[in-house]
């Protein structure tokens, strides 16, 4: 499913609860903690592209 698609999907699913359901969503919503990038998927990223700039170059 797309970005869109998810974001209608929410403010649908949002809409028909009631004021203080609307508020405990929210409130849940801003304390989601961001994903934390994997340090070692950057990393064999990193190695790929030096092994080819060196194949390469």
């Amino acid at each position: 499913m797309n970005y869109l698609g998810i974001e209608k999907e929410i403010l649908s699913s949002v809409r028909s609860l009631n004021r203080n359901q609307k508020s405990d969503v929210l409130d849940y919503v801003r304390n989601i903690r961001p994903i934390p990038h994997s340090e070692k998927l950057y990393r064999r990223r990193a190695m790929k592209q030096i092994r080819e700039a060196l194949m390469n170059g």
